[in-house]
């Protein structure tokens, strides 16, 4: 066989009328992971701990809420316009009550649901907006990472049809060769993060606020928009170059490279 099947459970354990997912699991990896590394930062920097509290609540809260409302506005408006409770509410009405979860997250509405709790932080805490935005640019990229290991689990986000020898064949979806494209975005989100937690220690405190979140933001979203191209195809024009997601990435690219070249005396 040319190609790796894939056919894993996307629950890590069941019982009862409680199941454990991988994906709630890798996000929440993520929101872990990143809270340690911020503590690290914020004991550097002499900034009480109750910050780094009040930065956790609002990242969960913002990035949770952005990304539902993103992904339902974003990718599905057609059926949430017409049923605006379920954007919010984890159970649908129609055919029949059920409770199913957020399903379905965009990570573009995360990033703006982020950027909104962040200015709300910032005017409770007194801190500049783009201090915080600065720290969201290291821990970020390794969240969406986490994701993308969760897309693999939940055998979702599928990549084009491919003969290449590491296809991978996700039988929960149909029996299509496909380039395993969550795997692709693990790697290049993860050695994202490490040149971004290098580049923050290297330039934290020598440039201005802001300038660290505009290069992440550029890099991230340029290697979103590129690994697009791997993935199947879904847009409202089938006809158009682009996906949702690229269009998505083009405003967040050129905000990103504003914040650099603004904040840069090098550029």
């Amino acid at each position: 066989m040319d190609y790796i099947v894939w056919d894993p459970s996307p629950y890590i354990v069941e019982v009862g009328g409680f199941a454990l997912r991988w994906y709630s699991t890798f996000f929440a990896a993520g929101f872990v992971v990143g809270y340690f590394i911020l503590r690290k930062f914020l004991l550097e920097e002499k900034v009480p701990l109750k910050v780094l509290d009040q930065l956790l609540m609002y990242s969960v809260i913002g990035a949770i809420l952005g990304a539902r409302i993103g992904n339902c506005v974003f990718y599905d408006w057609d059926y949430f316009s017409t049923r605006p409770l379920e954007i919010i509410l984890p159970f649908t009405f129609t055919p029949e009550f059920q409770f199913t979860g957020y399903r379905g997250l965009a990570s573009h509405g995360g990033m703006l649901g982020l950027a909104l709790a962040y200015w709300i932080l910032s005017w409770r805490t007194g801190k500049p907006y783009l201090w915080f935005m600065d720290k969201l640019a290291v821990v970020g990229v390794l969240g969406v990472g986490f994701i993308r290991l969760g897309n693999l689990m939940n055998s979702e986000v599928l990549g084009n049809e491919t003969s290449v020898s590491w296809a991978f064949v996700f039988l929960q979806r149909d029996l299509i060769p496909r380039h395993p494209v969550q795997i692709y975005s693990f790697i290049c989100y993860f050695s994202l993060f490490v040149f971004m937690y290098w580049f923050y220690r290297k330039n934290f405190g020598k440039r201005a606020d802001g300038y660290i979140a505009g290069v992440s933001l550029a890099l991230l979203c340029t290697v979103r928009f590129l690994l697009e191209f791997l993935k199947e195809h879904y847009v409202f024009d089938p006809s158009s170059p682009f996906n949702m997601a690229q269009y998505l990435s083009i405003p967040f690219i050129i905000l990103g490279i504003y914040f650099a070249r603004k904040k840069s005396p090098l550029l």
